[in-house]
């Protein structure tokens, strides 16, 4: 097994990252598929996220810090899974998380 650790601060609130990355649609969206039929294992409201993928398992935390949200991806993988694409699934991830979706005082 291969452990992957990626972490940034995000300019978002808990609730607002807890709604994204709780919904097991979206999450697999985010990760762009790359980890197989995923589903969420357990979940703490606006703090963890358990994942389980074929050949992959993952935890997402989230912590207040300052004006946004630390997120913390970690995921063991399979001999199977290649590191690389993992790598890039996971740094998408939180790019997607990290991004405005909505433009505020628009119509």
């Amino acid at each position: 097994m291969t452990t992957l650790e990626l972490q940034r601060t995000l300019v978002k609130s808990p609730p607002e990252l807890w709604s994204e990355l709780s919904d097991r649609d979206r999450l697999a969206r985010m990760l762009d598929e790359g980890f197989g039929d995923l589903r969420i294992v357990r979940a703490t409201p606006e703090r963890l996220v358990h994942w389980s993928a074929s050949g992959a398992s993952g935890l997402i935390e989230l912590e207040p810090a300052g004006w946004g949200t630390r997120v913390k991806l970690t995921a063991e993988l399979a001999a199977a899974v290649a590191t690389g694409p993992a790598r890039a699934a996971l740094e998408r991830l939180l790019d997607d998380a990290g991004a405005a979706h909505h433009r505020p005082f628009s119509r």
